[in-house]
């Protein structure tokens, strides 16, 4: 099972306040990776990956539909999707979805 406290060392967070946020952002992973993978059951060796995408959700809490800013002479662009090599660890378990 993916873990909160290995979601929170990645992110350098401390304390508790952001728990509530975090596990959201864990459960919505799992249901995505079981989503995509057309799966039932997560494999132990999917945990870090759940991780990972949960971390990126919530690094991109608040820009999820800004592709780029400008202030000034201050630019940012933002990631639309999952990075690719989450995709490609996905890629590796997806099992086709048969109607």
């Amino acid at each position: 099972m993916a873990s909160l406290d290995n979601v929170k060392l990645i992110l350098d967070i401390n304390d508790t306040s952001k728990d509530s946020i975090l596990n959201l952002y864990i459960g919505r992973s799992t249901n995505f990776i079981k989503n995509y993978c057309n799966i039932t059951e997560i494999p132990e060796s999917l945990n870090g990956v759940i991780e990972d995408i949960a971390v990126f959700y919530y690094r991109n809490k608040g820009v999820e539909n800004i592709q780029s800013e400008g202030k000034g002479s201050l630019s940012e662009s933002y990631i639309k999707s999952l990075p690719a090599d989450i995709v490609s660890e996905l890629n590796n378990y997806r099992r086709m979805n048969f109607i």
